[in-house]
C-alpha cells in the first residue's frame, strides 16, 4: 500500500507540512527502490529448440521414405505447444506492449509477396474466385484458425499468429491482471486445472479417433476425423490455455523468495531431455497420438524447464544447458525463429509443393536437396530478420499503429486520476481507504506526511459516504468516533441495502423453453409431414435460453443491486457455491440415471456394445463430463447433455466470472455482449463453413447430416455454454444497474422481443433456411437476452404488460418449477414408448402418431410428481445439502488463492 499510493501510479498526495520532514526519509518513503528484471536470454534461446524441428517436420516426408524417421520427425503439432507457452512466459515476464503488431508486418508481407503463388495454386485445384477471396480475407485478418476447413491455407504455419492474436486480446484486461494476482499456491492450482481441461479435451479427441497415432497422423496415409482432429491442434481456445501456463509459469519464478533462491536446483538439462524423451514415445508399443504427448507430457515438463532454467539463469553459477540457450549464438538463431516460421512455408511449397515444384523444376526436389532446403531457410530467415523485422522504419510504422490507442489510454488514465466520472469515484474511494489504513499503521513520525484527503467530484460525491461507509468498502474508524452522537453513527454505518423483488415472470419463461424442446426430441413420432417437422425440430436452437436463464438467475442472486460487485456472503466460500449449485440438480439426474440404467445398459448389449464401452459411457454419464465428448454427448439420457456443459460454467461462476462481470460498468457490459455475441457467431460460422449454412445439410429431419462430431461439438461444448451463460449474467447486470432516470425512461413491450424470437425459428419454412446454429447465435439468443432484460425491466414498473403478467401468473411459475423435471425424465419416457428396440421388446413396435399427445400429458404428470415428492423433498434437499457441505470440505481452496 504504501509504495502504491506514493509511486506515480496514483494521484500525489502533499501535506502543507511535508517540506518539514527530514528529506532522506521522505524520498525513502517516497521512492522505494524497485526490484529490476535481469535479462533472461536463454529463454528466447529455446525458441529455435522448437522452431527448426518444427521447419523439418513439415517437409520431412520430401528428405526420406524411412517410415521410423519419418515416425519420429513429424511431431510439429506436439512442439508448437512450447511455443504457445514460451509466449505466455514472455508476455508474463516482460509484458510486451507490441502485441499483434510485433508479428502482423512480416505475416502481411509475406502473404502479400507470395499471394499470386497461393492463388494460382488454388485455380489449379478449381477453387473459385469467391472461395479465394474468403480464404484471402482469412489469411489477411488471421482468423483461419477458428475454421477446421481452412486453418492451414496459404502459408499453412501462420495458423499459430491467428491463435496467438485471439490470445492477445484476452491478455491486458483478462488473463495477465488476474493470474498476476494470485499467490504460488494459486497459481498451481490454476496450472492443474488448465492441464486438465487442455487434457479433457485431447481424451475427448483421442477417444472418438483412438488414442494411437498411427490413426491420426498422415505418415503411413491414415487420417481419421481430420476436422476434429483440426479443431483439437489449430482451435484458439487451446492455445489460449497453453499460453496462460506459461504466464502462470513465470509468475511462478517470479514470486521465488529470498529463502526460495536458497534451495536447491535441479539441472534443467534433464527436464529438457525428457520433454523431448516423450517424442520417442511413437516408436514404441505406446505410440500415442501427438494430442495425448503435447497435453500429458510435452507441455507440462518443457513448462517445468523453462521454470528450472529461469531459475538456473539466476544463480551465481548457471548449469551448462543453460548457458548453452543463452550463449550469443544461440540468441542469434533464437532472433531468427520467428521469420524462419513464417518463411519456410512458401519456400518448402516453392520446392516441394507437386503443382509449383513441376511448373518450376519439373518435379519436387529430391531427398539429397533437403539440407539444403534448411539451409536457405536459415540464411533468408536470418535476411529477414535484419533487414525487416529489426529495420526502424517498419518498427516505427508499426508502432504508429498503437498511437491512438495510447492516446485513449493516456486520455482515461488522466479522467481517473483527476477523479472524474465514475471510475475517478471509485479510485478516490481507493485512496481514501487505502490513507486511512497506512495512517492506522504507520508509526507517528510519519504524521507530518498526513495529507488532507483529496475531494471527490461535485457529481460523485452525493454518492460518496453511502459507499466509502457501506460494505464495499472496509469500515473507516476514527480514534475519536466514541465521541459522536450514536444516532448518527448507526446511520452511516448502516445504511439501508437494496432489496431484490422476486421476478416470478423469468422462472415462468423456463416452460416457454422446455416444452418445444420436448416435443422435438420426438417430433418425428408424431407426423410424417416434413414442414411440420422442419419447424418443430429446433431444440438445438431453443436451448440457448435456458443457459440464458441460467446465467441470468445467477447473477440475478448473487450480484449487488444498484451497485458494482458481487454480495461477498455468497461467493465467500466459492467451492461450497460451486456444489450448491450442482447438488440442485444432480439429485435428480442420479436417480433417474439409476432407475433406468438396466434400460440403458440392455440397449447398449442390444447393439453389441463392449462392457468396457458400457462401463467408460456410464461413468461419463454419472461424471456429467459427456459434453465434452462428441461421440459420447447423447449416451443414455440424451438431454442430460445440458447438465455437463452446465457443471462446467458453474465451475467457473463463484471466482472466475460472476466477480469479474460484476465489477463492469454498463458500457462495459455492453462491449463485452458484443465480445461474447461475436466470438460466439465466429465458432457457429465456422461449423456452416464446414458444413454448410442451410438446415438441410444439418439436421437429420430429412436423413442428411454433414460432420455429425464437428455438429456436436458445435451445439454441446461446454465452452460455448460458458458464453452463453455469461451473456446471461451480463444482461442481468445491465438492468441491476438501472439508475432512478433509466427506470423513468419509456419502456418496449417485451412481447414484441419474445415473438421476434420465436418467430426466428420459422426461417426454416423460407429460402433463408439457416441451419440451427446460425439462428441460434445470430437471432434466437440475442434476442430471446434482450427479451428477458425488457420483461425484467416491464415487471418492475408499476404496470406490467400482459406478457409479463402471463409469465408471471401462478400457472406459469407450477408449470416453470416442472421445467427442470420435465427435461430429465422425457428422454427416458420417451425411450419406452419410441425408441425401437425398447418399445419392440415392450409394446410389439413403437407408439403410433397419435399416441403422441398422450406420450406428452404422461411427460407433464410424471414431471409434477416427481417436482412435488422428489425434487421439493425435506429430506432429498436436506441430504443434498449435506453432501454439498462434505464436497465443499475435501475441496476446500480449490477454487480461490489459498
Amino acid at each position: 500500500s504504501p509504495r502504491r499510493i506514493m509511486s506515480a501510479e496514483a494521484p500525489k498526495i502533499v501535506d502543507p507540512d511535508a517540506k518539514a520532514a527530514p528529506k532522506p526519509d521522505t524520498k525513502e518513503l517516497a521512492k522505494p527502490a524497485k526490484a529490476s528484471k535481469p535479462r533472461i536470454d536463454c529463454i528466447d534461446g529455446c525458441r529455435f529448440a522448437l522452431v527448426f524441428p518444427i521447419v523439418v517436420a513439415h517437409f520431412a516426408r520430401f528428405s526420406t521414405n524411412n517410415l521410423t524417421a519419418l515416425k519420429l520427425l513429424t511431431q510439429e503439432n506436439v512442439l508448437v505447444g512450447g511455443f504457445f507457452v514460451i509466449s505466455g512466459y514472455v508476455s508474463a515476464y516482460t509484458t510486451t506492449k507490441l502485441g499483434v503488431m510485433a508479428y502482423y508486418p512480416l505475416h502481411f508481407a509475406s502473404s502479400a509477396l507470395f499471394a499470386p503463388m497461393f492463388i494460382w495454386v488454388e485455380r489449379n485445384f478449381n477453387a473459385t474466385w469467391k472461395m479465394i477471396a474468403f480464404r484471402a480475407f482469412l489469411n489477411f485478418s488471421m482468423l483461419q484458425a477458428w475454421f477446421p476447413k481452412e486453418a492451414e491455407i496459404w502459408n499453412q504455419p501462420t495458423w499459430f499468429l491467428s491463435a496467438l492474436t485471439f490470445s492477445n486480446l484476452t491478455m491486458p484486461t483478462f488473463v495477465l491482471p488476474q493470474v498476476a494476482q494470485l499467490t504460488k499456491g494459486g497459481l498451481q492450482k490454476l496450472f492443474m486445472a488448465l492441464t486438465g481441461i487442455s487434457l479433457l479435451q485431447k481424451v475427448s479427441y483421442s477417444e472418438t479417433a483412438r488414442f494411437h497415432s498411427s490413426k491420426e497422423h498422415p505418415v503411413d496415409g491414415k487420417v481419421m476425423h481430420p476436422l476434429i482432429w483440426n479443431l483439437t491442434r489449430f482451435h484458439p481456445f487451446w492455445a489460449l490455455m497453453e499460453m496462460t501456463m506459461g504466464i502462470v509459469a513465470a509468475r511462478h519464478v517470479m514470486l521465488d523468495t529470498e529463502e526460495d533462491k536458497k534451495k536447491p536446483k535441479m539441472n534443467p538439462i534433464w527436464l529438457f531431455l525428457a520433454a523431448y524423451a516423450s517424442l520417442g514415445l511413437r516408436l514404441t508399443q505406446f505410440d500415442f497420438n501427438d494430442a495425448i504427448v503435447r497435453g500429458v507430457l510435452f507441455v507440462p515438463i518443457f513448462t517445468k524447464f523453462l521454470t528450472a532454467m529461469h531459475r538456473d539463469a539466476l544463480s551465481s553459477e548457471p548449469s551448462a544447458i543453460t548457458r548453452f540457450f543463452g550463449c550469443k549464438t544461440m540468441a542469434t538463431l533464437g532472433s531468427i525463429a520467428f521469420p524462419m516460421f513464417i518463411v519456410h512455408g512458401p519456400l518448402g511449397q516453392i520446392f516441394y509443393k507437386k503443382a509449383i515444384a513441376k511448373k518450376l523444376w519439373g518435379k519436387p526436389m529430391p531427398h539429397a536437396f533437403f539440407p539444403f532446403y534448411l539451409a536457405i531457410c536459415l540464411g533468408i530467415s536470418h535476411l529477414v530478420n535484419e533487414h525487416f523485422v529489426k529495420n526502424k522504419k517498419v518498427g516505427a510504422f508499426a508502432g504508429k499503429a498503437q498511437t491512438l490507442t495510447r492516446m485513449r489510454m493516456k486520455l482515461h488514465t488522466t479522467i481517473r486520476s483527476l477523479g472524474f466520472g465514475c471510475f475517478g469515484e471509485q479510485l478516490h474511494l481507493q485512496l481514501t481507504t487505502r490513507w486511512f489504513r497506512i495512517k492506522k499503521e504507520m508509526p507517528r513520525r510519519l504524521k507530518l506526511l498526513t495529507p488532507p484527503l483529496p475531494n471527490p467530484p461535485k457529481s460523485c460525491r452525493k454518492h460518496s459516504p453511502r459507499r466509502i461507509m457501506s460494505a464495499e468498502a472496509p469500515k473507516i474508524v476514527d480514534p475519536d468516533a466514541k465521541a459522536a452522537p450514536k444516532p448518527d453513527t448507526k446511520e452511516l454505518a448502516k445504511p439501508a441495502k437494496a432489496s431484490k423483488p422476486r421476478i416470478d415472470c423469468i422462472d415462468g419463461c423456463r416452460f416457454a423453453l422446455v416444452f418445444p424442446i420436448v416435443v422435438a426430441h420426438f417430433a418425428r413420432f408424431s407426423t410424417n409431414n416434413l414442414t411440420a417437422l422442419k419447424l418443430l425440430t429446433q431444440e438445438n436452437v431453443l436451448v440457448g435460453g435456458f443457459f440464458v436463464i441460467s446465467g441470468y438467475v445467477s447473477a440475478y442472486t448473487t450480484t449487488k443491486l444498484g451497485a458494482i460487485g458481487v454480495e461477498e456472503k455468497k461467493v465467500a466460500n466459492p467451492e461450497l457455491f460451486f456444489w450448491q449449485r450442482v447438488m440442485a440438480y444432480y439429485p435428480l439426474h442420479f436417480a433417474s440415471s439409476a432407475l433406468f440404467a438396466p434400460m440403458f445398459i440392455w440397449v447398449e448389449r442390444n447393439f453389441n456394445a463392449t462392457w468396457k464401452m458400457i462401463a467408460f459411457r456410464a461413468f461419463l454419464n454419472f461424471s456429467m463430463l459427456q459434453a465434452w465428448f462428441p461421440k459420447e454427448a447423447e449416451i443414455w439420457n440424451q438431454p442430460t447433455w445440458f447438465l455437463s456443459a452446465l457443471t462446467f460454467s458453474n465451475l467457473t461462476m463463484p471466482t472466475f466470472v460472476l466477480p469479474q462481470v460484476a465489477q463492469l460498468t454498463k458500457g462495459g457490459l455492453q462491449k463485452l455482449f458484443m465480445a461474447l455475441t461475436g466470438i460466439s457467431l465466429l465458432q457457429k460460422v465456422s461449423y456452416s463453413e464446414t458444413a454448410r449454412f442451410h438446415s438441410s445439410k444439418e439436421h437429420p429431419v430429412d436423413g442428411k447430416v454433414m460432420h455429425p462430431l464437428i455438429w456436436n461439438l458445435t451445439r454441446f461444448h461446454p465452452f460455448w455454454a460458458l458464453m452463453e451463460m455469461t451473456m446471461g449474467i451480463v444482461a442481468a447486470r445491465h438492468v441491476m444497474l438501472d439508475t432512478e432516470e433509466d427506470k423513468k425512461k419509456p419502456k418496449m413491450n417485451p412481447i414484441w422481443l419474445f415473438l421476434a424470437a420465436y418467430a426466428s425459428l420459422g426461417l426454416r419454412l423460407t429460402q433463408f433456411d439457416f441451419n440451427d446454429a446460425i439462428v441460434r447465435g445470430v437471432l434466437f439468443v440475442p434476442i430471446f437476452t434482450k427479451f428477458l432484460t425488457a420483461m425484467h425491466r416491464d415487471a418492475l414498473s408499476s404496470e406490467p404488460s400482459a406478457i409479463t403478467r402471463f409469465f408471471g401468473c401462478k400457472t406459469m411459475a407450477t408449470l416453470g418449477s416442472i421445467a427442470f423435471p420435465m427435461f430429465i425424465v422425457h428422454g427416458p419416457l420417451g425411450q419406452i414408448f419410441y425408441k425401437k428396440a425398447i418399445a419392440k421388446k415392450l409394446w410389439g413396435k413403437p407408439m403410433p402418431h397419435a399416441f403422441f399427445p398422450f406420450y406428452l400429458a404422461i411427460c407433464l404428470g410424471i414431471s409434477h410428481l416427481v417436482n412435488e415428492h422428489f425434487v421439493k423433498n425435506k429430506k432429498v434437499g436436506a441430504f443434498a445439502g449435506k453432501v454439498a457441505q462434505k464436497l465443499a470440505g475435501w475441496t476446500e481452496g480449490m477454487l480461490r488463492d489459498k
